[in-house]
Order: structure tokens, then C-alpha cells, then sequence
């Protein structure tokens, strides 16, 4: 990121402007983080777009990283779809066996579950992996929570900031309502004022003065109110803006909360934590029991062993996984259900890999506006840069 030197190198040949760009920092993309002037506030805001971006680069790495896991997984189902019949023999007849074998050892078992088969396999399948997403999920949950929290403080916070503008609004039209009639009321008595000097010749000059004392009397009045409520209005406007952005950060952060939890719920076909931690705890029971009878492992092991080298023959990438789903093998609609259930996570994986890009590019965005303004500081913020993985 060599663009993070030239931007120190620009701003000391214009070190005389910086305060003006500081002030547009800091009514724009700084706004609602740090104070004018305060370097504290800066240096927080740069952490804390670091650590945006570190956490958003690992998320996409782990992302890309299932993506292509789930991308050789279908690579593999399309290839053993077309191998030839010939080939598929001793493959089939293994996944025959291993089929047979567990519905024996389900028998034997007898085992009531509430989860169904397909769950248990996958929960098989991610059986390291579970207890971690467990954890994540709850704590999404709760997130969501204060998120939600923020979103009916802000609203609260709109509503008081609108009632604020409109009542403004009322007191300069009351105030131009008095203007108005201050001057009719002045120009009526000046009238009457020229028509009783003219017929009786009396002396209204302490009349006039008084007329002239009421109406610059009214008129300060009315200018000091003014002023003063034009101070408030674009007071109000500030604080409107800053609620705006507030809002739009808050917003953003409910869309990727419902995404990440979307998602986990999509992969372990549950609702929420709850179900989750329900079926896991069923899973785990089943699983106790099932150690329990190991009449049959051993042949069950032998023919596992052959499907996997079956596989391998073949050139499937994962072909141990085959082994706990032996029915796609022979079921062509169990085989598409499976695609169907790859595909759907592979488009969200890409999603959750856009919204990640979205939001590092976002805040190496706000970072480099920030510098721009701050580029004497270069020997406080590189360090913090490189800490943070994000080099020159």
C-alpha cells in the first residue's frame, strides 16, 4: 500500500492547509468519532479502520477458503456422474454394503433421535467444527440485540431531533408574525399621529419618539430571536447528520449480522442458537450410544476402505466423505438434493466474500481520507499500519 507514503509526502508540501482539510474530515467521514483537534480521537479512528480491515481480510481468507472446498466437492459429484458404468461397479456395490451395514448397526442401536439423518451426517461432518459455531452464533445473537438496541435509540433520537427543527421553525414564524405586526402598528400610529398634529397643531414629538423607541426595541428583539434560532437550526442540522451516519454504520452492521447468522443457520439446517445447541446435544448423545455398539466396525471399516480407494481410482479429490452419504451414490435425487445444498452455500459464501471486500475497501477508504488530513503524523500511523498488516 506504497499510496499511504505518497499521501504523507503530499500533505507536508501543503502543511499550511491542513487545518481546512481537518474541518472537512471532520464534519465528513470522521464525524461522531473524534473531536476537532483531538489526536487521541484520530489515532483511535485509524485503529479502529485497522482492525475493520484485518478482521474483514481474515473473514474473506476463511470464506475463499471453504468456497473452494465446496467448489471441489461439486467438481467431484460431476465426476462421478459420468464415470462409466463399467467403473462404477465395485464403487456401487461398496456403497451397497456400507448402506446395508448401517441400517444393521441402526437396528441394533435402536436409538430414537429427534434430529433426522440427514442432519446427523452433517453434523458428522463438522463434528470438530460445531462447538466453535456454537459459540459464534450465540454471541451473533446477542449482537444482534444491541444492534437492535442502537437502531430504537437513533430512532428516538430522530424523532427528538425533528420535534427540535419544528418547534425552531414555529418560533421564527411566530417571531415573523410579531415583525408583521409591529410594523403595522407603527406605521398606523405614525399615520394618526400626522393627522392629529395637522388638525390640532399639538406637539406629538414625545408621541413619535415613544412610536420610534417601540418599533427599534421590537426590532432588536426580533433580530436577537432570530439569530438565535438560525444557531439552532443548523446546530439541529449537525446533530440530523451525524444520526444519519450513525444510522447507515448501524444498518450495515445489522446486514452482516443477518448475513453471518443466515448463513450458519443454512448450514446446520437449524432456526437459531437454541435449536442448534438442541440438536448438537442430541448429536452428542446419539454418538455416546453408538460407541456402544461396534458389533459390525470392523466389516463396516473394510468396505469403507474400498469405496474411499474406489474413489480415489477415480480421481475424487474428498473421497472420504462419500462414505458417510453411500445413498447419493445410487440415488440420483439424493445426489441432486446434495448439489442443490453445495450450491446454495457456495452462493452464499460468495456473498459473505462481497460484503467483506465492501467493507475492507470502505475502510482503507476512510483511512486514506483520514491521512489526508492528518500527514503529519506519519511516524505515529505507519506503525500502527504495519501492525495491523496493512503495509506501504
Amino acid at each position: 500500500m506504497g499510496f499511504f507514503k505518497k499521501l504523507f509526502h503530499k500533505g507536508e508540501q501543503r502543511s499550511k492547509d491542513v487545518n481546512a482539510s481537518q474541518g472537512e474530515l471532520l464534519n465528513g467521514s470522521m464525524a461522531g468519532h473524534v473531536k476537532p483537534g483531538s489526536k487521541i480521537g484520530f489515532i483511535g479512528f485509524i485503529k479502529e479502520n485497522c482492525e475493520l480491515v484485518q478482521d474483514s481480510r481474515r473473514q474473506i481468507e476463511e470464506a475463499k477458503a471453504e468456497y473452494q472446498a465446496v467448489t471441489s466437492y461439486l467438481t467431484d459429484i460431476q465426476k462421478i456422474e459420468i464415470m462409466p458404468k463399467e467403473l462404477r461397479m465395485n464403487m456401487e456395490e461398496a456403497a451397497r454394503r456400507i448402506i446395508s451395514l448401517s441400517r444393521e448397526r441402526q437396528k441394533v442401536r435402536n436409538i430414537s433421535s429427534s434430529i433426522s439423518d440427514i442432519q446427523f451426517r452433517l453434523f458428522e461432518r463438522f463434528e470438530a467444527q460445531i462447538p466453535k459455531d456454537l459459540v459464534n452464533l450465540k454471541d451473533s445473537e446477542n449482537y444482534r440485540l444491541l444492534i437492535q438496541k442502537d437502531i430504537e435509540q437513533l430512532e428516538k433520537e430522530k424523532t427528538a431531533l425533528n420535534d427540535e427543527e419544528a418547534e425552531i421553525i414555529s418560533k421564527q414564524s411566530f417571531l415573523k408574525g410579531i415583525g408583521i405586526a409591529t410594523g403595522l402598528i407603527v406605521i398606523t400610529m405614525f399615520i394618526l399621529f400626522s393627522v392629529l398634529s395637522g388638525k390640532t397643531e399639538a406637539d406629538f414629538s414625545i408621541p413619535f419618539l415613544l412610536t420610534v423607541l417601540m418599533g427599534m426595541a421590537s426590532a432588536i428583539y426580533i433580530f436577537m430571536e432570530a439569530r438565535k434560532n438560525s444557531q439552532g437550526l443548523k446546530l439541529v442540522g449537525l446533530k440530523q447528520k451525524r444520526q444519519v451516519m450513525l444510522m447507515n454504520k448501524v444498518k450495515l452492521k445489522l446486514v452482516n449480522n443477518r448475513s453471518f447468522l443466515e448463513y450458519i443457520c443454512s448450514k446446520y439446517m437449524v432456526d437459531d442458537y437454541e435449536h442448534l445447541k438442541s440438536a448438537w446435544e442430541e448429536y452428542v448423545r446419539v454418538k455416546d450410544e453408538i460407541k456402544r455398539y461396534k458389533s459390525n466396525t470392523k466389516l463396516l471399516e473394510f468396505y469403507n476402505s474400498e469405496l474411499i480407494q474406489e474413489l480415489q481410482k477415480a480421481g475424487i479429490a474428498d473421497s472420504e466423505v462419500w462414505i458417510y452419504q453411500p445413498t447419493a451414490i445410487l440415488d440420483s435425487r439424493e445426489m441432486v438434493e446434495i448439489r442443490h445444498r453445495l450450491n446454495v452455500r457456495r452462493q452464499s459464501l460468495r456473498d459473505r466474500i462481497d460484503s467483506g471486500i465492501k467493507q475492507m475497501d470502505e475502510a482503507i477508504k476512510s483511512i486514506t481520507e483520514a491521512i489526508k488530513a492528518y500527514p503529519e503524523l506519519e511516524d505515529e500511523i505507519m506503525p500502527i499500519l504495519r501492525r495491523h498488516g496493512i503495509e506501504k
